[in-house]
């Protein structure tokens, strides 16, 4: 008698079939024949990556004028050796942020093989939507914050103050505010990742909600620069993002809710009554 009859039998509900989690056919390989495949996975990416920030080179100066607003006019560099350093740092920015697809599918065609399929159908969407929120945070923070924040700080200028914008300065503070709109984008992978997992459920996460705007007011706070313009623009959308995570993370818990159920709930083809022995 199979296992499986044998639970039947005795009343037990035998583990539905084709769940257990396969993993994809793998050659055997040695350690160092992972280190081999590490090794070679690294050059490719230092590849991609310097081919991509020597073509950002030859667009580094029409960049840096997309950079600058209007209203700034000019930027200006106080050392010789300023205005190489700062286009340099341009094309490399851009070289990474142009290979970032590149470079994660070589990271993923290295880690895929050693996954689980169920963890495979799971971690690629993450990564997927990760990638993408981080770009669009980048391009918010380009295309709308930046902007704004510009003029509201030379508003304050008078006749007898004039700025004189350093290229380097200016350029650190885009970049740290591009990143830091491109990171508290990931608010809906991290709340849809903990509801996924269990450790959160939607529930609390709305049930709390007042204190979440007070921990995003007070992360916006330590982000940006020490202002309440530039605390609130930022604070506004990580609310919406926390708020539409929430309702997503209803709909994953829901489908998490499904799945599980499905596994538990006992083949509908077997007669599972009770069989006297």
């Amino acid at each position: 008698m199979s296992p499986d009859a044998a639970l039947v039998a005795a009343g037990a509900t035998p583990p539905p079939a084709g769940k257990k989690p396969q993993r994809a056919p793998l050659r055997t390989m040695s350690f160092f024949q992972h280190l081999e495949e590490l090794r070679a996975t690294l050059i490719r990416m230092l590849l991609v990556g310097a081919a991509a920030a020597t073509a950002g080179w030859f667009v580094s100066e029409r960049l840096l004028g997309l950079l600058v607003p209007a209203e700034l006019g000019q930027v200006h560099y106080f050392n010789p050796t300023e205005g190489f350093m700062i286009r340099f740092k341009v094309s490399i920015a851009v070289g990474l942020l142009v290979a970032m697809p590149i470079l994660l599918m070589q990271v993923w065609s290295f880690v895929a093989p050693g996954l689980f399929q169920n963890e495979k159908r799971f971690v690629f969407p993450v990564l997927l939507a990760s990638t993408l929120l981080f770009y669009l945070g980048l391009a918010f923070a380009y295309a709308f914050v930046v902007p704004r924040m510009v003029s509201f700080f030379l508003s304050f200028s008078a006749a007898t103050l004039k700025p004189i914008i350093n290229v380097t300065q200016y350029f650190s503070f885009v970049t740290k505010f591009c990143l830091a709109f491109g990171l508290v984008f990931q608010i809906p992978v991290v709340i849809v990742l903990l509801a996924w997992l269990g450790l959160v459920t939607p529930r609390q996460l709305l049930s709390q909600w007042r204190y979440g705007v007070v921990i995003i007011f007070i992360v916006a706070a330590w982000l940006t620069p020490p202002d309440a313009v530039s605390q609130v623009m930022m604070a506004i959308p990580m609310v919406v993002l926390y708020m539409g995570a929430i309702g997503l993370a209803f709909v994953v818990g829901r489908r998490r809710q499904s799945r599980r159920s499905t596994e538990t709930d006992p083949d509908p083809d077997v007669d599972h009554e009770a069989v006297s022995p």
